[in-house]
């Protein structure tokens, strides 16, 4: 992010509460905040629109901000020719949506920062993502793309427009792949090819799938898990229960990623929480960006995995992720910030390695700096460009077997140590917190306090969980008393979408069922919501006729398509959130009938599930989870 001297005029993003559009507010760009007047003037310039789509935590959008939308001359030609509108992609998902599909489209990947260009009906034509300030390695720069763009508009307008609107109709065919109300649905098929894909695509060495940048495959571990409480619960629909092999496969998988992610540097060994993704295939240097969706899903696989195996080192995972949340990323209402950029000191990751004078100082005992030095790996030499990342070298029990201690001493020694390092770095400069309220990361954590509470009996994960979930139902509502997707400093705005319905509702199905545990007077209030929000969600958010559920509702405004929710992202897709929650509410009031609907969704997704089963994970869980309405079509 710049230093913006405090004499420049600010933009007409100053009057944003998004943190990322005001990061944005003393570019010397003339930028717009996405509205209808602002579309409106594309056309009464007679103008393409540049659309830049990014978000508070990334990195490259603040890279892309100091070398070009800080640069004068840049600035002012893209002034000249463009109308430019900067988005806050988690305010806006369904703007990122559609045209992250058509940057895949056109450029044949995607990433944050979008840069988009669009004809004034909003059709885009041109697409990439980070651009360079000029010209190098063989890569245009973003003047030469500017300027290129521009001529291409005044010069040939009909080749620009044609190839718009065969991009749109690409997108459209991309987006309504979905089945006819008769096309087959196999879950157990799907599920064997969901773990066929696994097989194919696993690093069996250190966990995860094979590859780098590597993530944590949230919604496939989540499968994972519900098969394995399942069959052990004896519950499973014999069409799908593992083999012993099998079974013993998919532990493997499981135990093998979760103890490489909680090892490995993306895991905050220190503050807790984990960063959004690794950028090798070690789980060693981190991406240090931490988002809530992530440590709420996160938390929650750890806790059940502990739970299913009795692995306690699991459940302490879970509980210090959730701490750290509740800890240093809740506001005062009790409501969960959004994101912690891996940026500080315009330096990723500054804020969380260390040089091993500063362990050195840190740590006066020589013993206990040993200590640390073999269970974290910290070293002179450091395992990051000369630097130390915190991660488990050595196991506490061989530790404690060296040193001669019970495991149980060189736990509280190495407790201590860490409490020491987290008051350390806590005085240094902290990476910029996106303080904005999501109604579905909201909803996302709410889910996970309440089932861990129940898990390990943790009542104070509960009352969290509920304070929330009053916070949100008392700032996201209008005066209507419809669900608004955003907020900050007390202020909500935009209508809800699919996923905040569906993650807000879970979450208080979830809070309704432990509240049998901790709060019985409240149950039936939690319930009682929750079923508005399926209610909400089967008449604004599903069309029979299509058979899927749409990301935006009629209190939206109409982009040129309305984009279908599908598969799994690094969230669960909203379409397979609305199906658990809508069979949830259908297995408590035989009066909802929502299994109609959810059948005929599931037959508008099934040639895409057949086709990429592994991307529908958080689906597959659902079905699993619900044998009663597990709908099968016998293969000859």
């Amino acid at each position: 992010m710049s230093d913006h001297p405090p004499t420049r005029r600010p933009n007409r993003l100053i009057d944003s509460r998004s943190p990322y559009l005001l990061q944005h507010a003393y570019n010397p760009v003339d930028w717009y905040p996405w509205s209808l007047e602002t579309l409106a003037l594309s056309r009464a310039r007679d103008v393409p629109i540049f659309l830049s789509i990014g978000y508070s935590a990334c990195h490259w959008c603040h890279v892309m901000e100091r070398e070009v939308f800080e640069n004068i001359p840049i600035a002012q030609y893209m002034n000249e020719h463009f109308v430019n509108i900067k988005v806050d992609r988690e305010q806006r998902p369904d703007l990122d949506e559609l045209y992250m599909l058509a940057t895949q489209i056109i450029t044949g990947s995607g990433g944050w920062p979008m840069s988009v260009w669009l004809t004034p009906d909003l059709k885009a034509f041109y697409a990439g993502t980070y651009f360079p300030p000029e010209d190098q390695y063989g890569r245009p720069g973003f003047p030469s793309v500017l300027s290129a763009i521009s001529k291409a508009w005044t010069n040939q307008r009909d080749q620009v427009l044609e190839q718009a609107n065969q991009i749109a109709r690409t997108i459209s065919g991309h987006l309504n792949r979905g089945g006819k109300a008769d096309a087959p649905v196999d879950v157990p098929a799907w599920v064997a090819g969901a773990l066929e894909a696994c097989k194919n695509r696993m690093d069996l060495a250190r966990g995860g799938f094979s590859g780098a940048p590597k993530f944590p495959p949230h919604q496939t571990l989540l499968l994972w898990i519900t098969l394995l409480e399942q069959q052990a619960a004896g519950t499973l629909n014999a069409a799908i229960k593992l083999s012993d092999d099998l079974a013993r496969l998919v532990r493997s998988w499981l135990t093998i990623t979760l103890d490489n992610m909680a090892a490995g540097g993306i895991y905050d060994q220190i503050g807790g929480g984990f960063s959004r993704y690794s950028t090798d295939e070690l789980w060693l240097v981190p991406h240090f960006e931490k988002m809530l969706y992530d440590n709420a899903q996160l938390a929650l696989i750890y806790a059940r995995a502990g739970v299913l195996l009795k692995q306690n080192q699991y459940v302490e995972i879970a509980r210090e992720t959730l701490d750290f949340w509740l800890r240093d990323m809740t506001a005062p209402d009790g409501l969960f910030f959004s994101s912690l950029d891996a940026d500080s000191e315009g330096e990723e990751g500054k804020f969380y390695v260390w040089d091993f004078g500063d362990i050195a100082a840190a740590i006066s005992d020589s013993a206990d700096r040993q200590l640390a030095s073999d269970y974290w790996d910290f070293s002179p030499e450091g395992n990051w460009e000369g630097r130390n990342i915190a991660r488990v070298k050595s196991d506490i029990t061989q530790l404690a077997m060296r040193l001669g201690q019970p495991p149980d001493v060189v736990q509280a020694r190495l407790h201590k140590i860490k409490l020491n390092l987290r008051e350390i770095r806590s005085r240094r400069i902290a990476p910029h917190c996106d303080d904005k309220i999501l109604a579905d990361w909201n909803g996302l954590m709410i889910q996970a306090l309440a089932q861990v509470a129940v898990l390990i009996n943790e009542p104070r994960f509960y009352q969290a969980a509920a304070q929330a979930a009053s916070a949100i139902l008392s700032v996201h509502s209008d005066a209507a008393g419809n669900m608004l997707h955003v907020s900050r400093g007390g202020q909500a705005e935009i209508p809800a979408f699919l996923q905040d319905e569906a993650c807000f509702g879970l979450g208080l199905w979830y809070l309704a069922a432990a509240a049998r545990h901790f709060a019985p007077q409240d149950r039936a209030a939690w319930l009682t919501r929750a079923t508005r929000s399926s209610e909400n969600i089967s008449t604004e958010f599903f069309q029979e006729q299509s058979g899927s559920f749409y990301i935006s509702s009629d209190r939206h405004e109409q982009l040129f398509l309305r984009v279908p929710s599908g598969s799994d992202n690094a969230v669960p897709s909203a379409a397979a959130l609305a199906v658990d929650l809508l069979l949830k509410i259908d297995s408590a009031s035989p009066k909802a009938a929502y299994h109609k609907v959810v059948a005929r969704s599931l037959a508008g997704l099934a040639p895409l599930i057949e086709q990429y089963p592994l991307a529908f994970s958080s689906i597959l869980s659902t079905l699993v989870e619900h044998p009663q309405y597990l709908p099968t079509v016998a293969r000859n």
